[in-house]
């Protein structure tokens, strides 16, 4: 998959379908664009679906984005990383995610994997 994203715009908390793998390349910015990747360990994925019921918000229908402060509330430990142009994105499968598009247009290349 293509994704092009501009600041503030962002792909909401969910896992990948069928346990699979995840991988995504930023492939091209504008004016320094990057992107901000909060994610969980796949050992937790129980743990976020939870967390997220509690906040009225179902992981698999892909509709909620929580905020930084939020996250740090989590009862699990979440590891942010900012993606910049080049950067190679691996999302653990069941790894609970999101990602908020910072600064200019990104565009990133995604697939998946299956095991």
């Amino acid at each position: 998959m293509c994704y092009h994203g501009i600041g503030d715009t962002f792909t909401a908390a969910h896992k990948d379908l069928c346990s699979s793998s995840g991988q995504n390349l930023m492939c091209a910015t504008e004016k320094d664009g990057s992107a901000f990747w909060f994610m969980t360990a796949s050992k937790d994925a129980s743990r976020a679906g939870q967390f997220f019921q509690k906040m009225g918000c179902e992981l698999d229908h892909e509709s909620y984005v929580a905020s930084p402060k939020e996250f740090s509330k989590a009862p699990f430990t979440v590891y942010v990383a900012q993606q910049c142009l080049g950067d190679l994105v691996l999302v653990p499968r069941r790894s609970c995610h999101q990602v908020i598009n910072s600064g200019g247009l990104t565009t990133k290349l995604s697939w998946s994997r299956m095991t």
